[in-house]
């Protein structure tokens, strides 16, 4: 009997390599939590949020967003805004030191992803990076 191998898969492989990065990716070394820097993330990109927004965007409930919020806020990285329209809601804005430790750990996220696509050379990762965002829309 010959041995059957299966094609090596797309999504299972990303997988593998995302684990890869963030194996090392660990909130000592990244300054913060992933959960963290994906919610500061948005806020760069997005600016000032409402509170339930960003709920909807990581998928959890207000009580986990509140939890993440207040460590953000507790190291000066966002900051609570009360909501001129409707004082019972809050907006969040990213901070300059919030997005001073979002550069740091993107930084260092580009290093580790660097190491783990180094067997591949420049113009692959280029290619690899630009198939990934086309994939994604």
């Amino acid at each position: 009997m010959g041995s059957h191998r299966t094609p090596l898969e797309a999504l299972p492989t990303l997988t593998r390599l995302t684990r890869r990065v963030y194996a090392k990716a660990d909130e000592e070394r990244l300054g913060l939590g992933l959960k963290q820097l994906y919610i500061l993330r948005e806020l760069r990109d997005q600016g000032s949020l409402p509170q339930n927004s960003i709920c909807v965007l990581m998928h959890t409930t207000a009580n986990t967003v509140v939890a993440w919020l207040n460590e953000l806020e507790a190291s000066g990285f966002v900051e609570r805004i009360r909501d001129p329209e409707d004082r019972r809601k809050h907006n969040v804005a990213l901070t300059p030191s919030g997005q001073a430790a979002l550069e740091h750990a993107e930084h260092v996220l580009f290093q580790l992803e660097e190491e783990v696509l180094a067997p591949l050379t420049n113009d692959e990762r280029t290619q690899l990076r630009k198939l990934l965002a086309k994939a994604l829309g």
